[in-house]
């Protein structure tokens, strides 16, 4: 287990921020010593303040990587390689189980390729992110995360489509995904839209201050992740929660705990 501190906590002369780091950094490591697999990751954009928890250890990624098929379809269509207009039939063969809303056609019914982006981050549909992969091809998605300057995209199983993610790896797709919607490009704010509308969230907006948070979750069996972006006025910074925890109530107390304890040690690290 290791965590990382690039600021220099001895410099820092508010004592409740060393405090704040301290406490949480101890939260994790607690966590690690009752057996369970955690990690976060948080970066201020301009500062580039990182602090950071067993960023390297591999979980499940579940629903987490959902975002990265979006964000290749998108710059494709950016390039003219993809028309996000034209339609896929998803038939009643197609239907995939768990999160999703495409699950409930009751008969073989066209979407656009835009519409399965869409539903892919906002209900987090299975159907449609397996039929997004389809469409590009799991090896083309694995070479596009490489590419990135990923290490483990679609890492797993040959059967399955979601693989292994790590906070290093993460932080990777997210600020591609920053990058993306900040330089205003066709589909930027439909794709900002999307990840501000999340049917599911792990993370209350409540412990951020009701700040603006571009976010995928996932969840599968005892995995449960939270990965995005934090706007907070002119500064922005990234927060990613990785997580192999046993109780399902629990995991909602420990996200927000860990939210709120980075929200206020941003508030006076941005300034830094």
């Amino acid at each position: 287990m290791n965590y990382n501190i690039t600021t220099d906590i001895n410099n820092i002369k508010n004592n409740k921020v060393k405090e704040k780091i301290n406490s949480l950094i101890n939260i994790y490591l607690k966590e690690s010593e009752r057996g369970r697999k955690v990690a976060f990751y948080y970066e201020n954009t301009n500062t580039n303040n990182i602090i950071s928890y067993n960023k390297d250890l591999l979980f499940y990624a579940a629903s987490s990587i959902k975002v990265l098929i979006c964000l290749m379809i998108l710059e494709l269509s950016e390039q003219n390689k993809i028309n996000l207009e034209d339609k896929l039939l998803v038939t009643m063969d197609d239907i995939k189980r768990g999160t999703g809303i495409i699950k409930e056609q009751t008969k073989d019914t066209y979407y656009t390729i835009k519409k399965l982006t869409e539903l892919t981050i906002t209900e987090s549909d299975n159907t449609a992110y397996i039929k997004l992969v389809n469409l590009i091809g799991k090896d083309k998605l694995k070479e596009y995360g490489l590419n990135l300057g990923a290490k483990h995209t679609m890492e797993g199983k040959e059967t399955d489509s979601f693989g292994a993610i790590n906070c290093t790896d993460m932080i990777i797709y997210w600020k591609k995904i920053k990058e993306y919607i900040d330089s205003n490009k066709k589909y930027s704010k439909d794709f900002k839209e999307y990840l501000q509308n999340t049917s599911t969230k792990l993370i209350d907006s409540k412990y951020i201050d009701n700040k603006t948070f571009m976010r995928k979750y996932g969840s599968f069996d005892v995995y449960y992740h939270e990965a995005g972006y934090i706007e907070d006025d002119n500064d922005s910074y990234f927060l990613i929660i990785l997580t192999r925890l046993n109780q399902y109530k629990y995991k909602e107390s420990f996200f927000n705990k860990t939210a709120k304890k980075i929200n206020e040690i941003n508030k006076i690290l941005k300034f830094k």
